[in-house]
């Protein structure tokens, strides 16, 4: 074999040749995260209370629902509610200075 057809047989393996494999994608969690949030304890008290005084364990048929609950619900509502959130920016500026 020639060296221009070993050349041109190099090459056409390299073409022929499959792509290297790529690394797999990361894995996305889907688990809860985990998160501790610090607060005085009026603000606990309120959180804590909240779901009790507004009939929130009465209508799911608990006894208590857990503190949580009101945290993932005014997450919820800051995804949905555009003036809501700006809102919490405001008070979080005023806060903050």
């Amino acid at each position: 074999m020639s060296n221009a057809s070993k050349s041109f047989a190099a090459r056409a393996a390299l073409v022929a040749a499959p792509e290297p494999a790529k690394p797999p994608a990361p894995k996305v969690r889907v688990a809860p995260v985990k998160m501790t949030v610090d607060v005085d304890p009026a603000a606990y008290q309120f959180v804590s209370s909240f779901a009790a005084a507004n009939g929130v364990a009465t209508a799911v048929g608990k006894v208590r629902v857990p503190t949580v609950e009101t945290f993932r619900a005014l997450l919820e509502l800051l995804a949905e509610d555009e003036a809501l959130r700006a809102r919490v920016a405001e008070r979080m500026v005023r806060n903050l200075s």
